[in-house]
């Protein structure tokens, strides 16, 4: 029986408990599925001072294989962003997969964030056992001088096979 989508799943960190994604600042992972692909649902709306100067900000989440089987040569990539021009989205790879930020203006140390919009391009995350997790960061970057709203963009991350 293969691997199905709603077997690969991503929960929030931030200790076993944590249901806030403002929280979800690695560490332990979270009993709490993070299923909504809405931007505002991971990072809070961007305020006027945050839009004046420009902000930088970092979430970490979990990736998950519920299956009973091994995801083999599985990568990661961004297959939809529709955020504004003055918002970016990048994603990284965590292989320590314990790493914490003090808080959410706190760079995860030695990883390198990209912005991989293709399977062609997407972030290895290597072979994925039955029940095993990996953990994956992401960082929303706002252009200083940015329009103040609220972000109402979404994006979809995908775990295919790497090519």
């Amino acid at each position: 029986m293969p691997i199905v989508a709603g077997d690969l799943k991503m929960y929030l960190t931030g200790g076993a408990a944590n249901a806030d994604p403002n929280a979800s600042l690695g560490g332990a992972t979270s009993s709490v599925q993070f299923t909504d692909n809405t931007i505002r649902n991971l990072f809070a709306d961007i305020s006027p001072g945050e839009a004046a100067a420009g902000s930088v900000k970092y979430r970490a989440l979990a990736f998950k294989n519920s299956s009973a089987f091994i995801a083999y040569a599985a990568a990661l990539f961004i297959s939809l962003e529709t955020v504004s021009a003055q918002t970016t989205m990048a994603v990284a790879y965590d292989a320590t997969g314990t790493q914490s930020v003090a808080n959410e203006d706190t760079a995860p140390s030695g990883l390198s964030f990209s912005t991989p919009l293709s399977l062609a391009a997407a972030i290895a995350l290597g072979d994925v056992a039955a029940g095993a997790e990996r953990r994956v960061w992401f960082r929303r970057t706002v252009n200083a001088g940015a329009a103040q709203a609220a972000d109402s963009g979404k994006w979809t991350i995908t775990v295919g096979n790497a090519p």
